[in-house]
């Protein structure tokens, strides 16, 4: 054998040759390992058919992806989280080559039965693959239980409508309003805006600002409002229906629904339908409650139809409410545009005040109320010819309170009295209760101060002649006596102002409520009415610690220019800011936020 030929032989039976045959083997061997190793893609679809033969795709629905191991049985998840479905009910997953099963990882309700899914599946290398789930593999079953609830259209319009609707405040009490134009121009009805000095406009809690009036129809009870829409950038101005030959804006029997501000609530959806139409306005059993006047109804497709006005209620049913018809609105708005096109300068953006967050703690009050012994004097002031009482939420529950124990005694001495509470000089008639729409104002336990100016009652100079000449004429005959005084109230109420160190407060709310008391006239008792004021401040301007001097000022009907003043005595006003110290310890004591449910 030659030198070359042996150590051919040499390097064959060598360590280095061995390992070069090995690693050959190996990579000759690689590509067909890796085609079979290589993951292929799995669609996942899942759809049912309904009741009328519509394929409803399933989104957003869980499924487990197992794989199973035929040498032993068991099922392997091949993901720690479950495949969920798009909008479209389709679901993509990259699986290796091999067996799996595909489970509903909860049942589905649909319609009147529940579904689950246990559909085995094979995976082969380089071949797409599809997996239906559908009614054909599903186990089915009746189901029991309520259907799943379902938003409404119209819950779903109010979601994007509301930034349109805002809260109009008068004097006289506050109503709704809506957008209607890009500049800022708001419709509401008139009488939410009826003599009022000024008119305030809230977008939402915490934006409010000042509105001008630019015009208004008192026959159509129609107002147009102007204001600032930078301090409400988020705000959406409405589309007002427009009739066309082929389609009126809404229909007898059309679904309706308005937004508005009812009771002190702040944007409430309320649904109906519309009864009638006729040229002007619409009727409809949708209901009306007082802050809803001046609101949008809006016909099924969410465009404005007709100003929400009035409701009539009867004990005989829940009543009708009238709405008057957009198009009755028209005149109006182009008029009002004419004025803003002309106009040198907007409406100011300045945030006025707004109610605190937070509601007063009322365990905190119980705790500190004993209707026997609670003193009232502290919260009242004699300012001219006004008797004011500053209302705090204490004082506030202490005469709900003490109304609803002294109730029967009450109706009983009405009832010995005929009926009629006579109001003398100088009596102690409880004020609150002629407030004809008192709870409007101050009926809820609100984390402010509500200053309350009521007139005081005098006897007509003419009565006290009167009387004064029969008592003399009466003592020179031996038999001295009066004639009945006739009383009155000794000023209408115009405005008030809370000066702190010599500024003015914003109050939070201007109001004017009617007030109506039964007064003897000569020989016969007889109504009279007046207006009292209720102005609604925050509870720091009370704060003596900021204000070291808190004047009242009064303005009346017969002299608006000038106030009867009153410096508010230092131990008063400490009593009124004692009153929130529950409320001021509740909004800095930090509160466990919930815990947040599993599936909301």
């Amino acid at each position: 054998m030659s030198s070359h030929l042996a150590r051919f032989f040499k390097f064959l039976m060598s360590p280095a040759s061995i390992l070069l045959a090995l690693c050959s083997i190996v990579f000759a061997a690689a590509p067909a390992f890796a085609q079979s190793q290589a993951q292929v893609k799995v669609n996942f679809k899942t759809a049912l058919v309904d009741k009328d033969l519509n394929v409803k795709p399933v989104p957003k629905f869980s499924l487990v992806v197992q794989k199973i191991d035929a040498t032993n049985a068991t099922e392997t998840a091949v993901s720690n989280m479950p495949v969920t479905t798009g909008f479209d009910g389709t679901a993509t997953l990259n699986l290796l080559p091999g067996d799996y099963v595909v489970k509903s990882q909860q049942a589905l309700v649909f319609e009147d039965k529940t579904y689950e899914w246990v559909v085995a599946f094979k995976v082969e290398a380089g071949k797409e693959l599809v997996v239906e789930l559908s009614i054909d593999n599903a186990k089915v079953a009746k189901t029991t239980s309520l259907p799943k609830r379902r938003v409404t259209e119209e819950a779903e319009m109010f979601q994007e409508l509301r930034t349109g609707v805002v809260t109009v405040e008068g004097e006289l009490g506050h109503g709704t309003g809506f957008i209607v134009d890009g500049q800022g121009l708001i419709f509401t009805n008139q009488h939410v805006v009826s003599s009022s000095k000024e008119i305030r406009v809230e977008f939402d809690r915490g934006h409010k600002v000042e509105a001008k009036l630019l015009g208004e129809d008192r026959d159509k009870d129609l107002a147009v409002l102007w204001v600032n829409l930078e301090a409400c950038p988020s705000c959406k101005v409405l589309t007002i229906a427009t009739p066309t030959l082929e389609e009126p804006t809404v229909v007898e029997g059309e679904k309706v629904f308005t937004i508005g501000s009812p009771l002190s609530q702040s944007k409430i959806l309320t649904a109906g339908i519309v009864s009638k139409v006729e040229k002007g306005a619409l009727i409809s059993d949708i209901n009306i409650n007082p802050g809803n006047s001046g609101g949008p109804l809006f016909n099924g497709a969410g465009q404005v139809v007709g100003i929400t006005t009035f409701g009539e209620q009867d004990s005989s049913g829940p009543g009708v409410s009238g709405i008057i018809r957009i198009e009755e609105a028209r005149e109006l708005l182009a008029k009002a545009q004419l004025v803003v096109k002309s106009a040198t300068a907007r409406p100011s953006a300045e945030l006025l005040p707004t109610e605190p967050e937070g509601a007063f703690p009322l365990d905190a009050i119980k705790d500190k109320i004993d209707v026997k012994k609670f003193e009232t004097k502290p919260y009242s002031a004699d300012v001219g010819k006004y008797q004011v009482t500053m209302i705090t939420p204490v004082l506030k529950y202490y005469v709900m309170e003490k109304d609803r124990i002294e109730a029967a005694r009450e109706r009983s001495k009405r009832n010995k009295n005929g009926g009629v509470e006579v109001a003398t000089e100088g009596g102690t008639i409880d004020k609150f209760w002629n407030l004809r729409n008192w709870a409007e104002y101050v009926g809820q336990l609100r984390p402010v101060v509500q200053v309350l100016a009521i007139p005081e009652v005098k006897a007509t100079g003419k009565s006290m002649f009167l009387s004064l000449l029969a008592l003399g004429a009466g003592a020179a005959g031996g038999v001295p006596m009066m004639t009945p005084l006739d009383l009155k109230f000794k000023a209408d109420f115009y405005e008030m102002t809370l000066m702190c160190d010599g500024k003015p407060v914003t109050p939070i709310q201007r109001g004017k409520i009617e007030y109506v008391v039964p007064m003897q006239s000569y020989f016969k008792v007889k109504n009279r009415y007046t207006y009292a004021g209720v102005y609604t401040y925050p509870a720091d301007a009370f704060d003596p610690a900021r204000c070291k001097q808190l004047e009242l000022q009064v303005f009346s009907e017969e002299n608006p220019t000038i106030p009867d003043r009153k410096l508010l005595e230092l131990k008063k006003v400490q009593k009124v800011w004692s009153d929130f110290d529950a409320y001021r310890l509740q909004q800095t004591t930090p509160t466990t936020p919930p815990v947040a449910p599993a599936n909301p």
